[in-house]
């Protein structure tokens, strides 16, 4: 048989950390007064700041009464009331692009104001949803969906 000390040390330590698991877990039950057991009373000093905080919890609502509460777990059937009717204003439509500036040579471009942003663009190209139809001395045609869009070009008199 061996005799070492180190062969009972983990024996021992289990034992004792049972021991102080049960300890606790019985004295915690016996806090909370689980098991028809008495919790002792803890003599609690309220400062007097909260004293008007604890007065008030301890008042009755009657708003909370026993009758006035349903149990959550059961369906019951609430009224349904019906929903107003909205009518909502539709969205105002978004502004339309601007141009700004036409070049007119054999490969015409033109300068396009839309989202706080300059467009350069050309016939047949496309920028954010639009479609460039064609592009003329005074004017841009785009295509959005199935709209066409024709953008002329200000008088510097305007």
């Amino acid at each position: 048989m061996n005799r070492d000390a180190g062969s009972w040390l983990a024996p021992l330590v289990a034992i004792a950390v049972l021991v102080a698991a049960v300890t606790q877990t019985v004295s915690a039950l016996k806090v909370t007064g689980a098991f028809g057991w008495e919790p002792e009373a803890v003599p609690m000093a309220v400062p007097p700041a909260y004293a008007a905080v604890n007065e008030a919890l301890d008042r009755q609502d009657g708003f909370l009464a026993a009758a006035s509460l349903h149990d959550p777990f059961t369906v019951r059937a609430a009224p349904i009331a019906p929903k107003p009717v909205r009518h909502a204003d539709p969205p105002p439509p978004p502004p339309a692009p601007v141009l700004t500036a036409i070049v007119w040579d054999s490969d015409p471009r033109a300068l396009v104001r839309w989202k706080d942003r300059e467009w350069t663009v050309r016939e047949g190209g496309l920028f954010d949803d639009f479609q460039v139809v064609s592009i003329t001395r005074d004017q841009v045609s785009l295509r959005h969906g199935e709209a066409t869009l024709v953008l002329q070009r200000r008088n510097p008199g305007d």
